[in-house]
């Protein structure tokens, strides 16, 4: 008997024939993942490679809130200590030498000024005779009182006596550097809370003359006054003639005067907080006093120090705008 091998049926594979693209769509043939890795190319080229960007702003310190908002605290449960216990009799009479003080410094008494700078430094000898704390007490007392008065000032529009006592010539300060504008018919003061204390105690020390670590400033206190006089600083002494103050000569010396006033200030922030990016904070004035060469010195030595801080790509983008503009700096 013979057996035939039954084989199952597949039908025939059926294919198509791509027929291939004519005219100018050929060349596109296979585009997509190449345009993906043109994409990635272009984006990692935008992230990695740094473009010229003209600096702007000085970098402010770093400021610990929390130290800040304790350092104030203590300042106000003393001067409420003060308000309820009373000062000691010493110390009271250095407070009252103190606003004869301001008195005629806000008179502009040149004569006066000195005398009761006399008295100051008599009662300040007799005071701390008493205790440190009691003399902190009534710095504290002061300065919130000051603070107050500043507050009525801002909302009255008025000087009061105690300001003037307590302030000295700060209304006239301010007015002379701007640091005071007008909103509604009412002076507001630019300084913030932390700013105001920080200046007021610097200045109550300055005129006491105390010299003890239990006075001085902590590092947040300073860098909150540093921060507020890199973004607003000083003014010249000088006055421009009537009709010249929008004149392009005077703006130039303005300009000039304020990008000097914080070279000095970021020295002196630097000298004492070591985190500061002082060679960051060079470049930017430097470039904006067309001093280029000596911007991109700076720039670079803050990468070479901070090659992967938080203003690294930042410094790299102001090297290349300042290198670019080098190029053309008169030597």
């Amino acid at each position: 008997m013979i057996r035939r091998r039954v084989q199952s049926y597949k039908p025939p594979e059926i294919r198509t024939r791509k027929e291939p693209r004519r005219g100018f769509a050929r060349h596109f043939e296979g585009w997509q993942p190449g345009l993906v890795a043109v994409l990635i190319a272009g984006l990692v080229a935008a992230l990695v490679v740094p473009r010229p960007v003209e600096p702007r702003d000085v970098p402010s310190p770093a400021i610990d809130r929390i130290a800040l908002s304790r350092t104030a605290a203590a300042d106000d449960a003393r001067a409420r200590s003060a308000r309820v216990d009373g000062l000691d009799v010493d110390v009271r009479r250095l407070g009252t030498a103190l606003h004869e003080y301001g008195r005629a410094d806000c008179d502009g008494s040149e004569d006066a000024l000195v005398a009761s700078r006399a008295k100051v430094v008599d009662a300040g000898r007799a005071a701390f005779a008493v205790g440190e704390e009691a003399v902190l007490r009534l710095r504290a007392f002061q300065l919130v009182t000051f603070l107050d008065e500043v507050r009525a000032w801002e909302h009255t529009g008025r000087i009061t006596d105690s300001l003037c006592e307590l302030g000295g010539g700060f209304s006239r300060l301010l007015e002379r550097n701007a640091w005071v504008v007008t909103e509604d018919g009412r002076p507001r003061v630019l300084l913030d809370d932390a700013a105001l204390r920080a200046s007021f105690k610097k200045r109550w020390n300055e005129i006491v003359g105390v010299g003890s670590s239990s006075f001085a400033l902590s590092l947040d206190e300073q860098r909150s006054l540093f921060r507020f006089l890199l973004v607003h600083p000083t003014m010249p002494s000088s006055k421009p003639e009537p009709g010249h103050e929008e004149s392009p000569a005077w703006r130039a010396f303005e300009e000039g005067h304020a990008a000097q006033f914080q070279l000095k200030k970021i020295e002196e922030l630097s000298a004492l907080d070591a985190t500061y990016p002082r060679d960051f904070a060079r470049g930017v004035v430097l470039y904006r006093l067309q001093r280029f060469a000596l911007a991109v010195e700076s720039f670079r030595r803050h990468l070479e120090d901070h090659p992967d801080g938080p203003l690294s790509l930042r410094a790299q983008n102001h090297l290349r705008a300042a290198l670019g503009r080098a190029y053309d700096e008169p030597f």
